[in-house]
């Protein structure tokens, strides 16, 4: 199952975003015309906030072709704004094509504070669909690291879960800022050597 979200319930704060172990629900903010070429299932409310969200419309979407199905973002929904649905529905229901539209919205997260939550999960999270477990802990604080410090940040990774997921053979979930091209630096050294390691890598810049 997928979580879909009621934009009638929902209270644009994020929490589900920020929660998500593998970055496959988020916040899109949208001009008018972003918004009348949307998908007609592509449901958006008028962004609430102040003078920062003036003009933009608000929506959260998930792929349903890279969700887990954990449900901690329903859970964590402060208003039971999310509900699971069959993924098959969701897909015959329009939000696959309404996640594949809301990749191609330009980011706006320079017009927030990325050190507050709901500010940060408007910057693109340069850690996503990992090999972690369903309902992972641990990957929701890596990729909010990368959200607020990703395309400067150097990654020296003791041997672990993290190591795991963060480096499945042939790929990696860590990625690029689509503007810049810049994005996380990420070694992994053997055992728990990781201070050594990261320690080696500062000297070296």
């Amino acid at each position: 199952s997928v979580p879909v979200v009621d934009m009638d319930k929902c209270i644009q704060c994020n929490v589900c975003s920020a929660i998500c172990p593998h970055a496959v629900i988020r916040p899109f903010l949208l001009s008018h015309t972003e918004l009348q070429q949307a998908p007609d299932s592509f449901d958006a409310r008028k962004a609430t906030g102040g003078n920062t969200f003036a003009g933009l419309h608000f929506r959260i979407q998930a792929s349903p072709n890279d969700c887990t199905g954990c449900e901690v973002c329903t859970n964590a929904c402060p208003v039971g704004a999310l509900s699971m649905m069959p993924r098959l529905e969701t897909v015959q229901k329009g939000h696959a094509a309404n996640w594949d539209y809301a990749l191609t919205i330009p980011n706006r997260g320079q017009r927030f504070d990325a050190n507050t939550l709901k500010g940060s999960q408007f910057q693109e999270p340069l850690l996503e669909f990992s090999g972690a477990c369903e309902g992972c802990g641990e990957t929701p604080y890596a990729k909010l690291v990368t959200q607020m410090f990703g395309k400067r940040l150097i990654v020296a990774n003791a041997t672990g879960c993290s190591s795991i997921w963060g480096g499945t053979a042939g790929w990696v979930p860590y990625a690029t800022d689509k503007a810049t091209g810049k994005g996380a630096a990420w070694g992994n050294s053997l055992f728990e050597d990781n201070a050594e390691f990261g320690f080696g890598m500062r000297k070296a810049f």
